[in-house]
Order: C-alpha cells, then sequence, then structure tokens
C-alpha cells in the first residue's frame, strides 16, 4: 500500500511538472531557439547540458518528517563515438544532481547499434550504469546507490522540419540503501534487485547560434530507499528533467 499511496500522491505533480517543464522551454525557444535541419549523429560528438531537475522522492519520516519532493539544477557531459563503416556506437555520459537536500552522481557508458530506414534511424544498446544518491533530512541521511545495466531503444527521424530522438530505457540495477545519522553513523542497510524506466526527447535547436537540443526527461524508479518509523525500507520515486544540451566538439 505504501507504493501505491505514494504514487498517486505523486501522480498529479508528476503530470502537471511533466507539461509544465516541456512547454516553458517551447515557450523560450521561441525567442532564443532557431529550427535547422536534422544531421545524422555520425563520428565524434560531445555535449555538455544544463537545465531544471526535479527528483519527486519519498519523504523521510524520523522525529520529524522532510519532504521528499524539491527542484533544482542538473548538469551533465555526453559523448559518442559512431565507427565509420560500422553501425555500432560507443556512448557515455555522467550527471550531477542538487537540490537543497538531494545531490545525485550518474554514469554510464554503452554501446549501440543503428540501423537506417527511409523514415528514421531505430537504434539498440546495453551497457553499465550507475547512480549515487544522497538524501538529507529529519536529522539524517539517505544514500541510495544503484549499480548494473542499462538497456535503451531509440527512433530518430524528424517532425516537420524539426529532428527528433526518443530514447526508452530500462535500468537493471543492485540497490544498496543506508540511513545514517547526523554524526554520519549508519543505523540501518537493506540491499535488494530493483528496476528503473526512463523516456528521453530531445530535438534540435540553436542557442544563440550555437547548435544544441532541447532535452525532456521522465525516469519512474521502482525501489528508493526510505526511512520511516525508525525502519528502513523502499518506496517507488519519480525523476523529471528538462535541459538545454549544446555541442562542444
Amino acid at each position: 500500500m505504501a507504493k501505491l499511496s505514494f504514487s498517486v500522491h505523486r501522480l498529479r505533480q508528476s503530470l502537471m511538472m511533466a507539461i509544465v517543464i516541456p512547454v516553458v522551454g517551447m515557450a523560450a525557444g521561441v525567442g532564443l531557439f532557431d529550427n535547422h535541419s536534422a544531421h545524422a549523429i555520425e563520428g565524434t560528438e560531445l555535449n555538455a547540458s544544463v537545465g531544471l531537475w526535479a527528483p519527486l522522492l519519498p519523504d523521510i519520516e524520523a522525529a520529524t518528517t522532510t519532504d521528499g519532493e524539491s527542484i533544482g539544477t542538473i548538469v551533465g557531459l555526453r559523448g559518442h563515438h559512431r565507427f565509420e563503416g560500422y553501425r555500432t556506437s560507443i556512448e557515455g555520459g555522467v550527471q550531477y544532481g542538487v537540490t537543497d537536500d538531494v545531490e545525485m552522481f550518474g554514469f554510464d557508458a554503452l554501446l549501440r547499434d543503428t540501423w537506417s530506414f527511409g523514415i528514421g534511424d531505430l537504434s539498440a544498446g546495453t551497457g553499465y550504469s550507475q547512480m549515487n544518491w544522497k538524501q538529507e533530512g529529519a536529522g539524517g541521511f539517505i544514500d541510495s546507490d544503484y549499480r548494473g545495466a542499462k538497456v535503451v531503444g531509440g527512433w530518430e527521424t524528424a517532425f516537420g522540419r524539426r529532428p527528433l530522438w526518443i530514447d526508452l530505457t530500462l535500468g537493471l540495477y543492485d540497490l544498496n540503501g543506508k540511513y545514517s545519522n547526523v554524526a554520519g553513523v549508519v543505523q540501518a542497510e537493506i540491499d535488494e534487485f530493483t528496476t528503473t524506466w526512463g523516456l528521453d526527447i530531445k530535438s534540435d535547436v540553436k542557442f544563440f547560434g550555437i547548435p544544441g537540443r532541447a532535452v525532456f526527461g521522465i525516469t519512474y524508479l521502482e525501489d528508493f530507499t526510505t526511512w520511516k518509523g525508525g525502519a528502513i525500507g523502499t518506496d517507488d520515486a519519480v525523476v523529471l528533467t528538462g535541459a538545454l544540451e549544446l555541442l562542444v566538439y
């Protein structure tokens, strides 16, 4: 029942944020962004990103209750290399997100194959992925460390003259969760297998003449470490992202 109540409680906010972030980004794009024709992701590319980040996490409940919802900033660096004459590419990236109460560091390294069709490109791949979360509140700290594999499937096409990338992701992780007091002493620990699901949508833009992409994403975490009533456990969580990705190489 905990997961169900959490999901229902977050559903309205998740849907609102999923609408607000893209609308705000597109509205800003009217004055700042110019469309340009699609370009294939060939050769080597390196992108830096910055944007808004909204982790909707479970509350921490101890002597007091700390709200798990917050909004902050996320930055990232992502690159890939497509081997000439082959369908295989190597890609990887790092991300760092921070709010008043939450920090997250993420890393992944993937191999992806791409098949070209007349109406777009279909891709699929897999590789290593990890996320390290720290949540502060109610006189203590929660660490949620995810290590495992990520499976990705993508579709590149064009909507009118605007190029569009859609990625669906599945994360398969070993979750190690800890609750520590203010002195840093671990009070409880949990280990279990869990999954995550994600959707990322990218569209080519130019930001003051610099090639880039608008990025909107939503990730569902089936299990995130919780501390309620003096006991450690897990509950689900949702993470929303709206960012601008700029081509740096």
